[in-house]
């Protein structure tokens, strides 16, 4: 599965957010009172939407392990890091990759992840290569689980964790769809999971979710 675009709402000013991006080393334009921020694989959209409380999502960016150091200075220089233990970053010892965290101004909590894996270290445009993991949070899990493999995703570890973080993918495993519940604690963050609007484009599907109901659609190319 390759993501193609995260589609997300917020209540900030787009100009704002896109200072902050451009900031960090990100190139983006404005359209249609839309930002796009443009990575090598894949792109994130954000788009003004009125809501009583702030939106915000977890997300990961790929990041070549070669400059992840580089990368991490350059940007706690920057914005300040999450901690978690008194830590600014994770060592994932299953899957060989280590990560550091920030939030935007529209309260994401951003991860820049850098996995050992040959393909990731291949010279490139970008420093950030994909979006390799989007948030969807449902409190109708087994119902939206069901749904997903009807289009042939599947969970990562061939198990469905009701009260749990679950890896969603399908085909080759490289970038996934986060589903769980409310109410989790996202990893070096004080927010818990919230349900939000979120459009989430891969190669094959466009899966639009909005008030608690998914629909997936063959993408058209």
């Amino acid at each position: 599965m390759n993501i193609i675009s995260i589609h997300l709402i917020t209540n900030e000013k787009l100009h704002k957010l896109r200072r902050f991006y451009e900031n960090i080393g990100f190139k983006s334009d404005i359209m249609d009172n839309k930002l796009t921020i443009h990575l090598n694989h894949s792109e994130i959209i954000f788009e003004n939407h009125v809501m009583e409380d702030d939106p915000y999502y977890h997300f990961a960016i790929d990041i070549p392990i070669n400059l992840y150091d580089m990368l991490k200075k350059k940007i706690s220089d920057k914005v300040c890091l999450l901690t978690e233990d008194y830590k600014d970053e994770i060592y994932f010892e299953h899957i060989n990759a280590k990560s550091f965290y920030f939030n935007d101004p529209s309260g994401n909590i951003v991860e820049f992840i850098a996995r050992n894996k040959s393909d990731y270290n291949d010279s490139i445009n970008n420093n950030y290569i994909r979006i390799s993991e989007i948030s969807l949070v449902s409190n109708k899990l087994n119902e939206i689980f069901k749904q997903l493999e009807n289009h042939k995703f599947r969970e990562r570890d061939n198990e469905l964790i009701e009260d749990g973080l679950n890896f969603i993918c399908s085909g080759e495993e490289k970038e996934y769809i986060l589903l769980t519940k409310e109410g989790r604690r996202w990893l070096f963050s004080d927010k818990l999971s919230k349900s939000y609007p979120i459009q989430i484009v891969t190669d094959e599907y466009k899966l639009n979710y909005l008030n608690n109901q998914l629909e997936i659609k063959k993408r058209v190319v």
